[in-house]
C-alpha cells in the first residue's frame, strides 16, 4: 500500500467522524442550494420547455400557434436562437392566496398552457430533475434533491473539493416538490408547490449504517420556492415579500375531524383545492380528479425509502460497493371524495371501486389531511 493511499484513507476517516458529529440546521432563505445527481448548472446545459405538441386531451394543454414556448423540435430543426430558449416572459398580475398554512400562486391572465413550459425551466434551473409530469392533468413532480448549503463547509470538505472530490460529502436531507397546476374558473391558473422531506438518520449500535425516514413537510420551503418563482417571471423583490405577509394565517379551525370524515368549511372550489394540495403534501399523488363529483384518485407516492434500500450502507460500502434496489410492489389507489352538503364539505376515503377504505391506515390518513387542513 503506497503512501498517498494510506494518506487518502487517513483523510476519509476524519470526514466521516466530522460528518457524523456535525449538527445540520433546518433550511433557511438564504440557505438553499439545490442539487439532483445528474443535473447539471443551467450555465451549463441549454434548457428546453418540453414539446407538448403530441398532447391531445381536451385541448387543455395544447400550445397555441404563436404562444411564445419553444418545443424541442424546433431546436433541432434549428428554427430557433438557443440563446433566448432560457428566458422566460415576464408575467403579471399574478398574487399568492393563503388559507391555514396553504398558500399558492394565482395567475390572473395566463392560461396554464403558457405557464406550464416556464414551470420546467424553473425547476431545472434550481437543480431539481423533473421524475414524472402529465400536462394533460398538471401535475409534476421533481426527484429527491439535496440541499447542499446545509452541509458544513470546512478546512477538509474545501480541500476535496479543490481535487474534485467534493462529491464524497452528501446532506442527511431530501426535498422534492410536487407542482400542481389548475386553470382557474374565469380564466388565468392556479400554481401550487407541495413539500416532501426525508431524513437520514444513523442507526445499529455501531452508528455505520443509515436509513431514511420521512420528516414532516415545510411550509416555509413551499413559500420560498413560490417567491423564487415569482422573482424569475419578473416579480420584484419587495412585491413578493408584500403578497407572502399581506395574508396572515386564519384564526380557527377550518377543518373538523368527525369519525371517519373531514368536515370543511369554506366554498367546495376553494376546498377541492386546498384538499389536492393536502393530498400532495401527505405523500398521497393524485391521479386523477373527477371535478363534477369532486374525487381524486390517489395513490401513495414513492418515497426515498423506496428508490434506495431501507437501510443504507454507510460512508465506505457506498464508495466500494451497496446493495440492490429492492424490487417495488403494485401499490393499492385510495379515492378520496370531497362532498359538498351546502354549508360545508365532507372528506371520505373510499376504494377505487367505491366502498369505504377501511385499511389500517385510514385513520392516520384523515388525521394527517385534518393537519394541513385545520
Amino acid at each position: 500500500m503506497n503512501k498517498n493511499r494510506i494518506a487518502l484513507i487517513a483523510v476519509t476517516a476524519v470526514i466521516f467522524t466530522a460528518c457524523s458529529s456535525t449538527k445540520k440546521e433546518t433550511p433557511t432563505q438564504q440557505e438553499l442550494d439545490y442539487h439532483t445527481p445528474g443535473s447539471k448548472k443551467p450555465g451549463d446545459m441549454l434548457i428546453v420547455p418540453p414539446d407538448l405538441t403530441g398532447i391531445t386531451q381536451e385541448n387543455r394543454y395544447t400550445l397555441p400557434a404563436g404562444s411564445g414556448a419553444v418545443r424541442a423540435s424546433q431546436i433541432e430543426q434549428g428554427n430557433v436562437n438557443k440563446d433566448e430558449v432560457a428566458v422566460l416572459p415576464q408575467v403579471k398580475n399574478m398574487h399568492i392566496e393563503r388559507e391555514g398554512s396553504q398558500r399558492w400562486l394565482s395567475i390572473d391572465d395566463k392560461p396554464p398552457e403558457d405557464i406550464w413550459p416556464m414551470l420546467k425551466v424553473f425547476w431545472q434551473e434550481n437543480g431539481f430533475i423533473i421524475d414524472q409530469e402529465d400536462p394533460a392533468t398538471g401535475f409534476m413532480q421533481t426527484q429527491w434533491a439535496e440541499n447542499r448549503a446545509t452541509i458544513p463547509t470546512d478546512i477538509i470538505r474545501r480541500l476535496f473539493q479543490k481535487v474534485g472530490l467534493g462529491s464524497v460529502y452528501s446532506a442527511s436531507y431530501r426535498d422534492r416538490f410536487v407542482i400542481r397546476l389548475e386553470r382557474q374558473k374565469g380564466g388565468g391558473s392556479l400554481v401550487t408547490f407541495s413539500h416532501q422531506g426525508m431524513e437520514e438518520e444513523f442507526i445499529g449500535k455501531e452508528k455505520d449504517t443509515t436509513k431514511w425516514v420521512p420528516r414532516d413537510n415545510d411550509p416555509n420551503l413551499e413559500a420560498q420556492m413560490l417567491s423564487r418563482f415569482m422573482m424569475r417571471l419578473g416579480v420584484d423583490q419587495a412585491t413578493v415579500e408584500r403578497e407572502l405577509t399581506q395574508n396572515p394565517e386564519i384564526a380557527g379551525e377550518l377543518a373538523k375531524l368527525d369519525n371517519n370524515r373531514l368536515i370543511l368549511s369554506g366554498s367546495h372550489d376553494r376546498n377541492l383545492h386546498r384538499v389536492g394540495l393536502a393530498l400532495n403534501r401527505i405523500g398521497l399523488t393524485v391521479l386523477s380528479l373527477d371535478e363534477a363529483n369532486g374525487v381524486f384518485l390517489t395513490q401513495p407516492a414513492d418515497m426515498e425509502t423506496d428508490t434506495v434500500s431501507n437501510k443504507k450502507p454507510g460512508l465506505f460500502k457506498r464508495w466500494f460497493g451497496g446493495k440492490k434496489t429492492p424490487e417495488k410492489t403494485a401499490k393499492s389507489q385510495i379515492a378520496v371524495a370531497v362532498r359538498n352538503t351546502g354549508n360545508n364539505d365532507i372528506v371520505s376515503l373510499h376504494t377505487s371501486d367505491g366502498k369505504e377504505y377501511t385499511a389500517k391506515d385510514s385513520k392516520d390518513i384523515l388525521q394527517r389531511l385534518w393537519k394541513e387542513l385545520r
